[in-house]
């Protein structure tokens, strides 16, 4: 395994990233991958990784091409797997194909693979080089490598804001800070989140269904992430719009059975956490949440449930929408104490800004600062 040959195409790797950020369907607990099969300096086949259990990204781009991938190079964002899970080894389909080369961006974190995947293509005489647009493709395969080496899942804080950082008036209205296409790409992210969490103050004040129900996904079956709240007592009422199937509420100990039962009744699903110090039991969720196949958490809760994420370093992205508004004595972002100094604070980098009609929405991974710093007084 060498660096990246000059003779490798970055813009085919490119391809291959842009494949894997645009899935048809969430591919969750396996990584979403882009894969393409590159013949004479043409693209023959291309592949992103399917739902679990169907084709992984290889083998869809292989298929494509069919018999004019003898003799081919392939780009693909992350190391072909060699070993039989729900599918196929993708080595042995490269290997079948009769593929020459494999240019792959970063190599598999999961310890069943890691490195297998290219030391059995080399031993067979494919030639393999790794790291072709390797930092962009470990950007975006870093929910799931936070998944297999942390045991838990990507976490993105998303939240709509004024300009004095408000994500509701006073009196907790919050319908609507942003415009209609910032909304819209709210449910196209959603259609990409395994789960969606809220507290049950967002619960009970919003009621929001956190179903995707606008832009190009809307119409899909089997779209919709899991809801989950966070509810100590269980206290949300019965008729709360994202109860029933597909949701999980999450309780304390002491909860009374004959709330949780009237939860239960909705068709949701029940779980009891242990208590923290400041409320349920965070660590407790993240492995609750990867038991049920869950890598990307998209957070829209208030400014508790997100500071308490921050505080805790559980926080792995931030996306917040920023409309052109003032509200004065709102709900803040985030409750959470303060920063030190500004340079001790989070931040957000690298941050990716666009516009959503008169909304700005910055995006990005949340850098906390060094725990031996002066970092956030406590």
């Amino acid at each position: 395994m060498s660096a990246a040959s000059p003779k490798a195409d970055p813009a085919h790797m490119d391809r291959a990233i842009a494949l894997a950020a645009h899935p048809p369907r969430r591919t969750s607990p396996n990584p979403t991958v882009g894969c393409v099969v590159v013949k004479d300096g043409a693209v023959i086949g291309e592949g992103v990784t399917r739902p679990a259990g169907q084709a992984h990204a290889e083998v869809v781009a292989l298929e494509a091409a069919g018999e004019a991938a003898r003799g081919a190079d392939m780009y693909v964002t992350l190391e072909p797997c060699s070993h039989f899970g729900r599918t196929p080894p993708c080595t042995d389909a490269i290997l079948a194909a009769g593929i020459r080369r494999v240019f792959v961006g970063v190599i598999d974190p999961n310890p069943l693979v890691h490195g297998e995947g290219l030391r059995k293509l080399e031993a067979a005489g494919v030639a393999v080089e790794v790291g072709l647009l390797g930092a962009r493709c470990a950007r975006q395969l870093a929910p799931f490598r936070r998944f297999i080496l942390d045991r838990r899942p990507w976490v993105m804080l998303k939240a709509a804001v004024t300009l004095d950082g408000r994500i509701a008036a006073a009196g907790g209205d919050s319908k609507w800070i942003t415009g209609e296409a910032a909304r819209v790409d709210v449910h196209r992210l959603r259609a990409r989140a395994d789960a969606v969490l809220v507290g049950a103050g967002t619960a009970r004040t919003d009621d929001p269904r956190l179903t995707v129900r606008h832009g190009p996904d809307a119409e899909r079956a089997g779209v919709d992430p899991l809801r989950v709240v966070l509810d100590t007592d269980a206290s949300l009422p019965p008729d709360a719009a994202m109860l029933g199937e597909g949701c999980l509420v999450c309780h304390g100990p002491m909860a009374e059975d004959k709330r949780v039962a009237a939860l239960a009744a909705t068709g949701a699903e029940l779980l009891e956490l242990p208590l923290g110090r400041s409320g349920l039991e965070l660590d407790a969720l993240m492995s609750a949440l990867r038991e049920r196949g869950v890598v990307r958490l998209m957070v829209e809760g208030g400014g508790v449930l997100h500071g308490a994420l921050l505080g805790a370093r559980l926080a792995d992205e931030a996306c917040i929408y920023v409309a052109p508004r003032f509200v004065g004595r709102g709900v803040p972002l985030l409750d959470l104490p303060s920063a030190a100094t500004i340079a001790a604070g989070w931040r957000i980098d690298p941050v990716d800004v666009r516009a959503f009609g008169p909304d700005v929405r910055l995006r990005g991974p949340i850098v906390y600062p060094a725990i031996e710093a002066d970092g956030p007084e406590r």
